[in-house]
């Protein structure tokens, strides 16, 4: 992946390196998906929060942040929002009362049924012109790379 040598000085092309492309692959998702849910008044945060509960309902915060991949503070903030206006609740675990579990309210179920069509729309909408078989390629080398990321890194081995 070295970029050319010129000059004595090595240069670096940004755009030649998957993690920049990623990169920028997120921040317009990000900006997207805030404008496609803005209509639902609600966040990306909160749509995660949505979309992780409905797939398995009732986690505690420390869960939803990591399958979320969002910092445990933003999401506490948003499961507190999404508390007030009736989307989840949260209940104390009847095996650990120290564990408090978040789950989807029946007002939450119809959030996410509501905002999933726009959302799949906007999905579509970026893997356009991609063949079912180029997106299965694709989601395969996506997964690989996240592992890739979650391995820990030792130096000099």
């Amino acid at each position: 992946m070295a970029d050319e040598v010129k000059d004595n000085h090595l240069e670096y092309i940004s755009e030649n390196y998957p993690t920049t492309l990623l990169r920028a692959v997120y921040v317009r998702n990000y900006t997207r998906i805030k404008e496609v849910l803005r209509p639902f008044k609600i966040t990306p945060s909160q749509w995660r929060v949505l979309a992780n509960l409905n797939e398995y309902d009732g986690q505690n915060v420390n869960s939803l942040a990591e399958r979320s991949y969002t910092d445990r503070t933003n999401l506490s903030r948003s499961v507190a929002v999404m508390e007030s206006e009736g989307l989840v609740v949260r209940r104390r675990e009847n095996n650990d009362q120290r564990n408090i579990l978040v789950f989807l309210t029946e007002k939450g179920h119809a959030k996410f049924a509501d905002v999933l069509p726009s959302v799949l729309e906007d999905i579509d909408f970026v893997l356009e012109g991609l063949s079912d078989n180029e997106i299965d390629i694709f989601m395969d080398l996506l997964r690989k790379v996240k592992n890739n990321s979650f391995r820990i890194w030792r130096p000099n081995n």
